[in-house]
C-alpha cells in the first residue's frame, strides 16, 4: 500500500506541474499590451514573416488572429496557438509543444519505469504467497480472496504500463524523425511535408543522431519554413546530373 500511494503521489505531483507549464504559446500582439482593438490584430502583420510574401494563407490563425509559425497549430481546448503543437494531453490537462516536449518524453519515460517496477513488485508479492488451498480451491482464486487490493493494483497498473510503453515508443519514434504527432496524423494537409513530386517528404528531419541531439540538448529545434524547388528544377537538375 506504501508502494500504490507513493507512485500516485508522485504521478499526481508531476501532471499538476505540467498543467501549468507553457507548452510554447505563440504570442499574441493583445498579449503584449499593445492593441486594445482586437479586430485590429490582424492589421499588426509582420512584414519579415515569409508566409505574408508567399501568401502562405494556411498559417493564419482566425481565433487568433495572428500569422502563426509553420508547424503551430490552433488548440481548441486551451483556445490557444502552440509552437510545434503534438497533441493535447488529458493525461497531464495541457498541449504538448515546443517548450515541454522533452519534459513529456522525461515523463513517460518515469511513467514507464515506475508502472514496470510497481508490477514487479506486486508480482514478486502475489508469486512468492504461500496458498493455504482448501478442496477444490485454486491458486487463482485464492489470490483473488486472500489479495484483491494487490490483483486490483495490477491490473490498474498493467493498463498504465501499456499505454507509457506506447507513448513512449511512438515519442522515442517521432524524436528520432524530427516530426510531431499532429504532422503523421494530418500529413496530407500540409505543404511543407509534401516534396516537389507531392510525396510526402520532412524537410526537418536531419537524421536521427543529430535530431536526438538537438532534443536532448536544446528541447526543441528552431524550425523556419522551408520551400522546395519547383518539380521543374529537381527534373532539371536529375538531367544535368545524368
Amino acid at each position: 500500500m506504501f508502494l500504490i500511494r507513493n507512485e500516485i503521489l508522485e504521478r499526481d505531483q508531476c501532471a499538476k506541474s505540467f498543467n501549468s507549464k507553457d507548452p510554447g504559446y505563440v504570442k499574441r500582439p493583445g498579449d503584449l499590451g499593445h492593441h486594445k482593438d482586437k479586430e485590429d490584430l490582424l492589421l499588426n502583420i509582420d512584414l519579415n514573416s515569409s508566409s505574408e510574401w508567399t501568401g502562405n494563407w494556411s498559417q493564419l490563425c482566425p481565433t487568433c488572429k495572428i500569422i502563426r509559425p509553420v508547424r503551430s497549430k490552433h488548440c481548441p481546448t486551451c483556445k490557444r496557438c502552440v509552437e510545434q503543437f503534438d497533441h493535447h494531453c488529458p493525461w497531464i490537462s495541457n498541449c504538448v509543444g515546443k517548450r515541454n516536449k522533452r519534459d513529456f518524453f522525461v515523463f513517460l519515460c518515469f511513467a514507464f519505469l515506475s508502472s514496470f517496477l510497481s508490477a514487479a513488485v506486486a508480482i514478486q508479492r502475489i508469486w512468492t504467497a504461500k496458498p493455504v488451498l482448501h478442496t477444490e480451491e485454486t491458486w487463482i482464486h485464492y489470490v483473488a480472496v486472500q489479495h484483491p487490493g494487490v490483483v486490483a493494483f495490477l491490473l490498474l497498473d498493467m493498463i498504465t504500463l501499456l499505454a507509457a510503453t506506447i507513448l513512449t515508443t511512438s515519442q522515442a519514434s517521432q524524436i528520432a524523425r524530427n516530426i510531431t504527432t499532429n504532422e503523421l496524423a494530418n500529413a496530407i494537409r500540409y505543404g511543407y511535408l509534401r516534396g516537389p513530386d507531392g510525396r510526402f517528404r520532412n524537410p526537418y528531419n536531419y537524421g536521427w543522431q543529430k535530431n536526438c541531439a538537438d532534443f536532448f540538448i536544446h528541447g526543441y529545434t528552431n524550425d523556419e519554413e522551408i520551400a522546395w524547388p519547383p518539380l521543374q528544377q529537381v527534373a532539371s537538375s536529375l538531367m544535368m546530373g545524368k
